[in-house]
């Protein structure tokens, strides 16, 4: 829903003693299935110009009046992100559906309607021969995905993650190359999804070349991308910390500063979950102000105190001065009630 102006960028590198996980780099064919649908119903933007986009409307366009697509198209506003529904499946070819017991999109468009539209798209898939497609594009889809793979390493982003934390959190990472999605990148919540997909980092990123060549392949960038390395990357780092001391953060809730709009905007609807959002953000900053400049360091905190998430201003560098740049602390978690009594003192409670 919400379109970002980052792509992807992200590395894995040896760390002894640290449990990196998995990477991927790949054509996911649930979201690419999802995405040909709603192209097929006008529900989506049209993708850059390629030779795989033309190769897929060559294809598939005959499938217009297929009843998945008229079904995307009774939705009344649909949106980009709403591809996320091909992680509901798996088991390709012979897929399986998982039918997830909540979903924001269920709000929108009704419960049944949602488990139909993902039933309609497997009929979509079996009715088109979706699979001999997507197999016989597989080793362009590998090829861009190692190119891709080939041109991250010098970020270094996870291996600077790991050394901060300094403890072990194995997190498997996947990158979702789109070559059909022309409009931005954002994360995708398998665990909402589909729990046997909770494990992975997902990110969704697609080819934003506008006037491309009509007989080449697209190409997959690699810009800025700690957003999702720092920022996702932190949710689970912290999250065994959250619930060694959920009592003491409690006791914190109120700070919460529920009324504000940037709350409401993001949908941040209790304290814990007020709380989680503002430690990584203040995190991803300190991590800005060790690797990158002191303007782009600034700019991230000015961006987080816009979205009123209102302690990053003074946490960021409370955790640079007295955790980055202090040999005081084993790793994270030996520091982590340094920042509840921080914000006990900072902020006391009144009588």
């Amino acid at each position: 829903m919400k379109k970002l102006s980052i792509l992807f960028l992200i590395a894995l590198l040896p760390v002894a003693g640290i449990c990196q996980g998995e990477l991927k780099v790949n054509v996911h064919p649930g979201v690419e299935l999802f995405t040909i649908v709603q192209i097929l119903g006008d529900k989506y933007p049209q993708p850059n110009a390629s030779a795989y986009s033309k190769e897929v409307m060559d294809y598939f366009g005959k499938y217009k009046d297929h009843p998945a697509v008229k079904k995307v198209i009774s939705f009344d506003k649909t949106y980009t992100d709403l591809v996320e529904l091909g992680w509901c499946m798996s088991d390709f070819p012979n897929i399986k559906i998982y039918e997830p017991a909540e979903l924001s999109w269920y709000k929108m468009y009704g419960k049944e309607n949602v488990l139909e539209y993902i039933k309609l798209c497997k009929d979509f898939f079996n009715d088109t021969r979706f699979w001999d497609f997507f197999q016989k594009h597989q080793a362009r889809y590998t090829k861009w995905g190692d190119d891709l793979k080939a041109n991250v390493d010098s970020g270094k982003l996870i291996k600077k993650l790991q050394d901060f934390y300094r403890y072990d959190a194995a997190i498997n990472w996947d990158i979702c190359i789109d070559p059909l999605n022309s409009w931005g990148s954002h994360a995708i919540m398998t665990k909402t999804l589909n729990p046997q997909f909770s494990d992975w980092l997902v990110y969704n990123t697609g080819y934003f070349k506008e006037g491309g060549a009509k007989d080449a392949d697209p190409v997959f960038e690699f810009r800025d991308f700690e957003n999702l390395v720092w920022h996702e990357g932190s949710h689970v780092y912290i999250s065994t910390l959250l619930k060694k001391y959920q009592k003491e953060i409690d006791e914190l809730s109120y700070l919460y500063n529920k009324d504000d709009e940037g709350m409401k905007r993001n949908q941040i609807s209790n304290w814990p979950y007020c709380f989680d959002e503002n430690m990584v953000r203040s995190i991803t900053a300190a991590l800005y102000k060790k690797y990158r400049t002191e303007r782009a360091y600034k700019r991230q905190v000015a961006r987080q105190t816009a979205s009123d998430f209102i302690y990053v201003d003074e946490l960021a560098p409370f955790i640079y001065d007295n955790y980055i740049n202090s040999a005081k602390y084993k790793n994270f978690a030996d520091f982590f009630p340094e920042i509840i009594k921080y914000l006990q003192a900072k902020y006391p409670k009144k009588a």
